[in-house]
C-alpha cells in the first residue's frame, strides 16, 4: 500500500513539474502579435529620431519630443533616461536628477517583473550616475549573485567594474542613425 502512495505521490508531483514548466516555455516563447510589433517599430523610430535631436544637442526640441513620448510609452526607462541626460547637459541638475531617479524605479519595476539582465545592467548605470563607483559595483555585484546558478554564470571582469560612465561623451545611436537614414527614421 506504501508503494503504491508513493508511485501516486511522485506521478502527481512529476505531472505537476511538467505543468509548471509548459507554462513557464509558453511565457517564454509569446509570439508578438503584428500590432505589438508595430508598436515596437514606431518606438525605435522615435528613439532614433530623439537620439538624432540629442547628438545635435537640439534640447529646444527634444524636450517637447521627450513631453510626448512619455505620454505614448509612458513606462519606457530609455526615454527617462533621455530625459535625465538632457537635462544634465544643460546644466540643470535637479530636473537631470528626478529623470534619472524615474528611469531607475521604472527598471526596478521591470527587472522585478522580467528578471532582464540588460534592465540590470542599464540600471547599474544609472545608479553609477546618481551615487558613485561604490553603488555601481555593489550593482554589478547584485547581478552577478542574481545570476551565479546561471549557465555561464555571470562575472564582471575588473575593467568592466573600473568603467566611469561618462555622460558628457555619451553619444545615441549615431551610426545606427546613420546607417539607416532618413527613410528610417520618418517610417518608410
Amino acid at each position: 500500500m506504501l508503494k503504491i502512495l508513493y508511485k501516486i505521490t511522485l506521478l502527481a508531483i512529476c505531472s505537476l513539474t511538467l505543468a509548471l514548466q509548459s507554462c513557464q516555455q509558453s511565457k517564454e516563447k509569446k509570439v508578438p502579435t503584428e500590432e505589438e510589433l508595430q508598436r515596437e517599430k514606431e518606438r525605435s523610430q522615435a528613439g532614433l529620431r530623439l537620439g538624432k535631436m540629442l547628438n545635435d544637442r537640439d534640447f529646444e526640441q527634444a524636450h517637447p519630443y521627450l513631453d510626448s513620448l512619455h505620454k505614448e510609452y509612458p513606462n519606457d526607462p530609455q526615454f527617462y533616461f533621455c530625459e535625465g541626460w538632457a537635462y544634465e547637459m544643460q546644466g540643470d541638475s535637479l530636473r537631470s536628477r528626478a529623470a534619472y531617479t524615474r528611469s531607475m524605479e521604472i527598471y526596478d519595476s521591470l527587472i522585478v517583473a522580467n528578471g532582464d539582465i540588460t534592465d540590470m545592467e542599464n540600471r547599474a548605470y544609472i545608479v553609477q550616475i546618481l551615487y558613485g563607483m561604490d553603488a555601481f559595483n555593489r550593482a554589478l555585484d547584485e547581478i552577478e549573485s542574481a545570476f551565479s546558478n546561471s549557465e555561464p554564470p555571470v562575472k564582471y571582469p575588473q575593467i568592466y567594474r573600473e568603467d566611469v560612465f561618462n555622460t558628457k561623451e555619451l553619444r545615441f545611436s549615431e551610426a545606427m542613425v546613420d546607417s539607416l537614414g532618413e527613410e528610417y527614421l520618418n517610417g518608410n
